[in-house]
C-alpha cells in the first residue's frame, strides 16, 4: 500500500512540474528566459520592419533597445514576485524609453510605435496573458 501512495505522489509531483510554463507559469515567461541582447534584437527587428527604419536609425535604435532591455531584465530579476511594483516600474521604464526614441524616430514612426505599444499592452492585460474578453476590441457586425 505504501508503494502505491509513493507512486501516486511521484506521478503527481512530476505532472505538476511538466505542466508549468517557463517563468513559473506566469505571463510572458518566455521573455524572462531571454537575454537582454535577445530582447533588444527582437525589438529592433520588429521596429525595422514595422516602422520602416532607415539605415541611419537602426544603430541608435538598437542601442536604446539594448539599454532598456538590460534594465528590463534587471527589473524582472529584482521583482521578487511583486507584480504591482514591477508593473509600475515597467511603465516608468517604457516612458523613459519613449523619450529616448523620440529624437531618433520621425513623428509618424513615433506615433506608430506608441500605437503598437498600446496594442501589446492591451493584449497582455487580464488573466492568463490577455485572455480577458473585456480587454478585446468589439467586433463590428456586418
Amino acid at each position: 500500500m505504501k508503494k502505491i501512495y509513493l507512486l501516486l505522489f511521484v506521478l503527481l509531483t512530476t505532472s505538476f512540474a511538466f505542466a508549468q510554463r517557463p517563468g513559473g507559469g506566469q505571463g510572458q515567461g518566455g521573455m524572462r528566459q531571454m537575454s537582454a541582447e535577445q530582447i533588444a534584437q527582437r525589438n529592433t527587428d520588429w521596429m525595422k520592419k514595422d516602422l520602416n527604419l532607415t539605415e541611419d536609425q537602426v544603430a541608435p535604435v538598437d542601442s536604446v533597445n539594448l539599454l532598456y532591455a538590460k534594465a528590463q531584465v534587471a527589473l524582472y530579476q529584482s521583482a521578487s514576485g511583486d507584480r504591482q511594483s514591477m508593473r509600475t516600474a515597467m511603465q516608468d521604464l517604457m516612458a523613459k524609453k519613449e523619450e529616448a526614441l523620440s529624437p531618433i524616430l520621425t513623428k509618424e514612426q513615433m506615433d506608430l510605435y506608441k500605437q503598437r505599444m498600446s496594442e501589446m499592452s492591451n493584449r497582455t492585460r487580464g488573466p492568463r496573458g490577455g485572455n480577458n474578453p473585456d480587454s478585446q476590441p468589439a467586433q463590428n457586425a456586418e
